[in-house]
C-alpha cells in the first residue's frame, strides 16, 4: 500500500499546490459574471519562477499566461511567445509576474489570500487578518 499511497500523495499535493500557485495571488483579480471575458480569465493567472521544476514540468508555471491565452501551443514554443506576451502586454499592466520563488510565494499567498468579498464586479483576495475584530481583541473596529 505505501508504494501507491505515498507517491500517489505526493503528486496530487504537487499539482494541488502547482495550480494554487498559478491562479492565486493578491496582484490577480476575480471576475464576476458581470466583468468575466474569456480574455480577462485567461489573464487571470501568473507566471513564477520554479527552478528545478521548470525543466521537469515543461515551464508550465513559468510560461503559465501563454497556456491560457493559447492552449495548444506545444510546450517547446512556450517562451517565445510569452517573450513576446510580456514585450506587448506587460506596457499595459496586463502581464502577470512575480520573481519570488514557489516556496516563498507559497507562504505569503496562504498567509494573504483568502477570500473574495463578492461576487460581482472585480474582486481581489483579501486576507482574513484584513477582518475587523470584535471588542476586547485588541484590535480597533472600522
Amino acid at each position: 500500500g505505501l508504494w501507491y499511497v505515498a507517491p500517489y500523495m505526493w503528486t496530487n499535493s504537487w499539482l494541488v499546490l502547482y495550480t494554487w500557485l498559478q491562479h492565486t495571488d493578491p496582484s490577480v483579480p476575480q471576475y464576476g459574471a458581470d466583468e468575466w471575458t474569456w480574455v480577462k480569465g485567461a489573464l487571470s493567472t501568473i507566471d513564477r519562477p520554479y527552478g528545478i521544476f521548470d525543466f521537469f514540468h515543461h515551464k508550465i508555471g513559468s510560461t503559465h499566461v501563454a497556456h491560457h491565452l493559447f492552449h495548444e501551443m506545444p510546450f517547446y514554443r512556450a517562451d517565445e511567445a510569452t517573450a513576446a506576451l510580456k514585450a506587448y502586454l506587460g506596457p499595459m499592466g496586463l502581464y502577470n509576474y512575480d520573481p519570488t520563488p514557489w516556496y516563498m510565494a507559497m507562504w505569503r499567498i496562504a498567509k494573504t489570500c483568502h477570500y473574495v468579498e463578492g461576487i460581482e464586479g472585480i474582486q481581489y483576495y483579501r486576507s482574513l487578518e484584513d477582518v475587523p475584530r470584535g471588542r476586547g481583541s485588541g484590535k480597533k473596529m472600522d
